[in-house]
């Protein structure tokens, strides 16, 4: 896997927080969602970069919605489909099924929104995977049973932020583990053949934050518009959100053999200039980031999250060669403190992350996540029941977010016999040098 790729989604909702079908909490978000800003947001990246494919990702409402509004907004993304190459497909409740929903009533679900997308898309359609932040791994492993090998399954570092917790992944392409969504399956019988993706890049030094901080930090700060443009500002705020993609395809891009890979989700509605999430953005706004991502990131291509999850797949047979690096210096900006770095080792037996203050030299190990362990996700969520299962974290044995005693940072040479072991493991098969 070469080059460097960026994949961006756009949303379609009805309300803001979709439980289930027929279900809802939050904003009706039904005025928002309009074609003409559907037109604008997608006619902005094609103006900046022609080549541009991207995801639509319908919510349930908005694919039975009958209204002229939305019928209009499904054959326009039909008509994307076809003209650009754009991947049209669903997005599972709202980001959060699995806080809200048993696991087969999810798979039925996603059988229902594939009849609903081969409604106006075609018969035969099958969109190349399925958006629906974090996903339980029976659900992925259903939606593999459909022929669908690529899923947008976690949400890298997320803790006290929205309607659900799942820290713990790797932040990169894995397969996914029968046991949690989080987990790299270690073998066959635990194996899942879904390409498993990252939703949001996040600056990693705020991606060590647990929500939002005394200071006013906020831990999803990077490639999202909610934690960037409407906190900094237009101009800002396209600097942070290029400033976190160069993490993926600057600081780590050699790490990864010349591989970099860096993401984002935007509803419909943001791009609503007076819209209820005030941010203020438009079509114009949209095109100032592309151009700005494609000057700073030349051979930078814009693809769907399938595609990603295909080259994945042709390059990996199983998680046995899946082996990521990542080093980030904090840019000074909203929580991402200058004197720290980040160094993140990520593969099917662990990931570990170690944080060195730049003005003392002092260096300690903030994460160390043995996937080797067994690992439970949450038993089944009903909302209609008052049953609700927020947290589905997978935190190992130091996790970066800090919230327990046994996550108080350790120096490399403080870590256990067996931790040491696998890093040892890994490194001979991998090459990397830590101990």
């Amino acid at each position: 896997m070469n080059g460097r790729y960026f994949c961006f989604t756009i949303v379609v909702r009805v309300n803001q927080i979709e439980v289930a079908p027929g279900i809802n909490l939050g904003k009706d978000e039904c005025g928002e969602n309009t074609l003409e800003n559907l037109i604008a947001y997608r006619s902005a990246i094609a103006a900046a970069i022609p080549g541009a494919r991207i995801t639509i990702a319908f919510s349930h409402e908005a694919l039975t919605d009958k209204s002229e509004n939305f019928t209009a907004l499904r054959l326009k993304a039909k008509e994307y489909h076809d003209l650009y190459g754009d991947d049209v497909t669903y997005m599972l409740g709202a980001y959060f099924s699995g806080a809200y929903s048993p696991r087969e009533a999810i798979c039925s679900h996603v059988d229902e929104a594939l009849f609903l997308l081969r409604s106006f898309m075609g018969r035969d359609y099958l969109p190349a995977c399925v958006v629906g932040g974090f996903v339980p791994a029976r659900v992925m492993e259903h939606i593999a049973s459909l022929g669908i090998h690529t899923v947008q399954g976690v949400i890298f570092s997320q803790y006290a932020i929205d309607n659900q917790d799942g820290d713990g992944s790797m932040c990169y392409p894995y397969y996914p583990s029968k046991e949690h969504f989080c987990k790299p399956a270690q073998a066959e019988e635990d194996f899942i053949d879904v390409a498993v993706l990252d939703g949001w890049t996040v600056d990693f030094i705020n991606a060590t934050y647990a929500g939002f901080t005394k200071e006013g930090y906020n831990s999803r700060m990077g490639c999202g518009p909610i934690e960037t443009l409407r906190p900094f500002g237009e101009e800002k705020g396209i600097e942070v959100i290029a400033d976190t993609a160069a993490q993926m395809f600057e600081e780590s891009y050699a790490l990864n053999n010349n591989f970099g890979f860096a993401t984002a989700i935007w509803e419909l509605c943001l791009i609503e200039k007076n819209g209820h999430h005030s941010i203020g953005i438009d079509g114009k706004t949209v095109q100032r980031l592309f151009c700005r991502l494609k000057e700073r990131f030349p051979d930078m291509q814009v693809v769907t999250f399938g595609e990603v999850g295909e080259m994945f797949r042709a390059a990996h047979r199983n998680n046995d060669s899946v082996c990521y690096r990542f080093t980030h210096r904090g840019n000074g900006t909203g929580g991402s403190l200058e004197n720290l770095r980040i160094e993140w080792y990520m593969n099917k037996y662990f990931r570990m992350a170690v944080r060195t203050d730049m003005k003392t030299g002092e260096s300690k190990v903030i994460d160390f996540t043995d996937y080797t362990k067994p690992a439970c996700e949450p038993p089944d969520s009903d909302y209609a029941k008052g049953i609700i299962h927020r947290n589905w974290s997978l935190l190992g044995d130091i996790n970066q977010k800090g919230l327990r005693v046994q996550d108080t940072p350790v120096c490399l040479d403080e870590l256990t016999d067996e931790q040491k072991t696998l890093i040892k493991r890994a490194q001979s098969e991998f090459g990397f040098k830590v101990l």
